[in-house]
């Protein structure tokens, strides 16, 4: 049974990360620390503070979940790294694949694991299509399309100086599935654009990718849709294969769909339900760390997607100027 430690206790803290702990046979939750000590006590740990240094310094704790506004991320993994945890955290896990690389040499440095909490990776369905993506061959074309409404201005997420933006906050979920389909090689930017919002940050950004391979993408990633909209589809010569309900926010009381129409025609559709991909992914992360068989995201994809976000932002910008 491993010892759990959580630095920030914002939504995703709250709402699934802490339930997932709970629910876990694995581990534990031991400390939650907040800037209001209340909400740490919401998380229900065995101890709460205001002190995140608390955490790292409680001996007993085996990991550390970080759920902190984004530009905050690259400090705490460090910090929680040569305290001699291991780590969890919040996407993005970092904004440059600089700040990955220093997260990757702290983890080396320790001997410890971090990953990046990626959740929807850890969902069966989104496993099994990145095994039957195998079988498109060249020249398979991808839409991903992560859309909401987001009006919480006061939200961290609409501070260019704290990481805001949609890309920062949406696209890891399209750049993830676009490269993990292609078998993480990075594609050259077509054309990218972004629109800007009143704060300075993206709040929306589109962008078309090409392999050399032949494969393409677009990507769309936005907080001023009118409704929200997700898409996941892949055609080729392997035919398509499409998560049609809800591929980047499926929860465990969601009963999703994957559509998989081989070269032949024939069309298969997988159903998926009370599937936890968080409780997945807190267990997954708990047997790694004791040394057991299971899966984590790998650092090496967590840059390749801030290295394509980084691209797509900075041909976005050249357009501007």
């Amino acid at each position: 049974m491993l010892n759990w430690g959580f630095i920030g206790a914002g939504r995703a803290a709250r709402a699934a990360m802490a339930p997932a702990v709970h629910q876990s046979r694995l581990g534990t939750l031991r400390i939650a620390a907040a800037r209001e000590l209340r909400r740490a006590e919401l998380l229900s740990p065995q101890k709460a503070t205001t002190d995140y240094a608390d955490v790292l310094a409680d001996d007993a704790v085996d990991v550390v979940y970080i759920s902190l506004s984004n530009e905050s991320h690259l400090a705490w993994c460090v910090k929680a790294l040569e305290a001699g945890k291991h780590v969890l955290c919040e996407k993005p896990l970092a904004l440059s694949p600089a700040q990955v690389d220093l997260i990757a040499e702290a983890a080396a440095r320790a001997g410890r694991t971090v990953s990046e909490a990626m959740w929807y990776r850890w969902h069966p369905r989104m496993r099994a299509a990145e095994r039957i993506a195998g079988s498109f061959g060249h020249g398979a074309h991808i839409e991903a399309t992560f859309a909401v409404h987001r009006a919480d201005y006061g939200n961290y997420r609409w501070d260019p100086a704290r990481g805001g933006g949609a890309l920062y906050d949406l696209g890891g979920y399209v750049l993830s599935a676009v490269l993990a389909v292609n078998g993480w090689q990075a594609p050259r930017i077509v054309s990218s654009a972004m629109t800007t919002g009143p704060t300075g940050i993206d709040t929306s950004t589109a962008a078309s990718l090409a392999w050399d391979n032949g494969a393409t993408a677009e990507i769309h990633v936005s907080f001023t849709a009118e409704r929200p909209r997700e898409v996941l589809d892949l055609r080729g010569t392997g035919g398509r294969l499409s998560l049609p309900d809800w591929p980047f926010s499926a929860v465990a009381r969601d009963t999703v769909h994957l559509v998989h129409r081989d070269a032949s025609g024939r069309e298969t559709v997988t159903e998926y339900c009370d599937v936890n991909s968080y409780r997945l992914m807190v267990d997954e992360f708990n047997r790694v760390v004791g040394g057991e068989p299971g899966w984590t995201m790998p650092l090496a994809e967590s840059r390749a997607v801030a290295a394509l976000s980084e691209a797509v932002a900075r041909e976005a910008s050249s357009k501007e100027n």
